[in-house]
């Protein structure tokens, strides 16, 4: 299970991470292909399905609260829309009309608010997502299935080198010096990529490598810790 900052991933989060990364290659890029398989939490209901009278409010209220839990890291506006969209659903295949629009309406605002302590798991993965904003030809447009499929693995495999490496020297950069000092082990299992995309990355490009040997030569070690010691003394002298 892929935890970032104590968040699941979700399609939403994914989204978010790489939305700019997804405009700016509108032009060219489909979707990104994450090479492997990314756990994630996904809630679906099929419009064929139906919650039994004395199954509704505990079904409501469990996936309501692990919506909100899933995408914590997002204003609360915006996960209000997200659980009043997942409420309608529900409403529509909940048999008795167990729950009235105020019930819903505090059922979403608990969900809301305990959405930081809700604990929630992956129950399903993704690995390709794809690009909202691609623009396509009008000659494009009514055949785009079959250009998706014919495109996807050249296009994406593009895509993807550039992401690993902002993703790379991202995590590189924001790593706690506090912390142990830096491996390949811990970059990947930070980054969450195969040691052997790491090592792959860290061969190919001698920049990632620069920041890579700098973060290793300062994180966790007596010199950095001696270094903090100085600078909270000084700031309590201060």
């Amino acid at each position: 299970m892929i935890i970032e900052n104590n968040f699941i991933e979700t399609e939403s989060s994914l989204f978010k991470k790489y939305k700019r990364f997804l405009w700016e290659n509108r032009n060219e890029f489909l979707m990104i292909d994450f090479g492997r398989d990314i756990p994630v939490f996904k809630w679906f209901i099929s419009n064929n399905s139906t919650w039994e009278r004395n199954t509704v409010m505990y079904k409501t209220e469990s996936l309501l609260n692990k919506i909100a839990a899933a995408h914590k890291q997002f204003p609360n506006d915006s996960v209000k829309d997200m659980l009043t969209d997942a409420a309608n659903y529900m409403r529509n295949i909940s048999k008795g009309g167990m729950i009235s629009n105020g019930g819903y309406e505090y059922i979403i605002d608990k969900a809301i608010e305990l959405k930081g302590v809700t604990e929630v798991e992956s129950n399903t993965t993704i690995r390709y997502l794809k690009n909202p904003y691609f623009i396509w030809s009008k000659d494009d447009f009514p055949n785009k299935k079959e250009i998706y499929r014919a495109q996807l693995n050249g296009a994406i495999n593009r895509g993807i080198s550039e992401v690993n490496y902002e993703l790379i020297k991202t995590t590189l950069i924001d790593y706690d010096l506090n912390e142990k000092k830096m491996t390949k082990t811990i970059l990947k299992d930070t980054a969450n990529l195969s040691l052997s995309t790491i090592k792959n990355y860290l061969n190919k490009h001698s920049e990632l490598n620069k920041i890579y040997q700098k973060i290793k030569e300062y994180s966790g070690t007596t010199k950095q810790i001696m270094q903090k010691e100085y600078n909270t003394n000084k700031k309590k002298v201060a």
